[in-house]
């Protein structure tokens, strides 16, 4: 479908908080704004699949009720990529095959390194949601992607940072975290600002080797036994998913909350407590992209927290919640100001809009199109008078900004 400036109107988007949409085009009749969703449904990654699926599909039942795109509905059209990169490619190659110019795809690494090469030649426009490798706006940058997502510099550089503020007294630092060697990005980057921050004050802070488990692992009594050994009173955890929840429930037994007096988790941030309710560490940290709590007063946080609620009656969504949501409304406020489903025109439009999302103010840097969000970092823990058996007890906020990483588009970051 083409859309021509010809027949812009100016119109409001009613219902999406501060989103305006001038200048949406008025599509044929029958005609639909067709946004291609690959991620992942099956196998080991499904579960964060269906969060971004189901964040996707709020934001299109929320600007289809507003009226879609000028009176064009959006369409969503949602694949598989089972997992992998060759199942990513596959899903890519139908979608454009059927015509599709717009893509979100979330939220794994190695299925983006599929897809990120055939961009040009399908003339499309990409937001990768979620994603945190560095490569991705770094060594294979594509100028037609755009990340929203968190960078590991800056989502873990500000949680190192954060911690040596909240806990100059600890000086020792245990790490753990799988075998997998993307991984390492995010303990190197707490590392960084944790020591960073430390040294601003005059301290040095000790950040052991991690402790390795095998990924998708059943048995972590050693490592967890390695750890407790370390005799260090911070421990950062990078452990992800399944592999996370098994290891606490695991390191329950071994009396952890008495060993540690810090725990950090990366960013599981609710799955841990849902999962093990009344046995949930009794204080943890975590990351997270999106916390509703925390962002009371953003009309579009609000809508999408209770949209949420509806959907799956759950009062802490998980983070992939917003940030879909919030990519494809970013793909939407573009095409409404470009006039236009051209990459030519998409692009520039999504490098200098900054509409208003669940996140905040949705904004990419120009160069490397990496995106440039507040961080959140959450503490939750067990709570014998909570009916669900945990609570969060403390919220803090940085300016993403501030930790961006530096722009080396095209190249690898030293």
């Amino acid at each position: 479908m083409r859309l021509n400036r010809r027949h812009f109107l100016t119109t409001s988007a009613a219902g999406l908080g501060t989103l305006a949409m001038p200048g949406i085009l008025r599509a044929q009749q029958g005609e639909a704004v067709r946004i291609g969703l690959i991620t992942t449904l099956s196998g080991p990654g499904q579960l964060y699949g269906n969060y971004i699926k189901d964040g996707c599909e709020i934001a299109v039942e929320r600007l289809n009720a507003a009226g879609g795109v000028n009176g064009a509905k959006i369409e969503l059209v949602v694949r598989d990529d089972k997992n992998s990169p060759e199942g990513a490619v596959t899903a890519f190659r139908e979608l454009t095959g059927n015509g599709i110019k717009l893509f979100a795809q979330g939220t794994f690494t190695a299925n983006l390194l599929g897809t990120l090469p055939l961009l040009e030649e399908a003339d499309v426009t990409m937001i990768m949601v979620g994603a945190s490798a560095l490569a991705l706006t770094h060594e294979a940058y594509n100028p037609r992607a755009f990340r929203l997502g968190f960078s590991s510099p800056m989502c873990f550089g500000g949680y190192g940072t954060l911690m040596a503020q909240k806990h100059p007294e600890i000086e020792k630092w245990a790490t753990l975290r799988s075998d997998v060697t993307a991984l390492a990005d995010i303990t190197n980057a707490f590392t960084r600002g944790l020591k960073a921050e430390a040294e601003k004050a005059g301290r040095k802070v000790e950040v052991l080797d991690p402790v390795l488990v095998p990924y998708g692992g059943a048995d972590f009594r050693n490592q967890i036994s390695n750890i407790i050994g370390s005799g260090a009173p911070g421990l950062f955890n990078v452990l992800q998913g399944a592999d996370a929840i098994s290891y606490y429930k695991q390191a329950r037994t071994f009396g952890l909350d008495e060993k540690f007096k810090v725990l950090c988790d990366s960013a599981n941030e609710f799955a841990i407590a849902k999962a093990m309710g009344a046995n949930t560490p009794a204080s943890l940290w975590s990351w997270t992209g999106w916390y509703p709590a925390a962002n009371k007063g953003n009309p579009v946080s609000d809508e999408v927290h209770k949209a949420y609620i509806k959907l799956r009656g759950d009062e802490y969504p998980n983070w992939y919640i917003g940030v879909s949501h919030d990519s494809i409304l970013t793909i939407a406020n573009a095409v409404a100001k470009a006039g236009s489903l051209d990459a030519a025109k998409l692009i520039p439009t999504i490098e200098t809009e900054t509409p208003q999302g669940a996140l905040g103010k949705i904004q990419f840097r120009k160069e490397d199109h990496g995106f440039a969000g507040d961080l959140t970092y959450i503490r939750f823990g067990r709570d014998d008078k909570n009916a669900n058996g945990w609570s969060v007890f403390e919220t803090a906020q940085l300016p993403g900004a501030e930790f961006l990483e530096k722009a080396t588009p095209g190249s690898k970051l030293n």
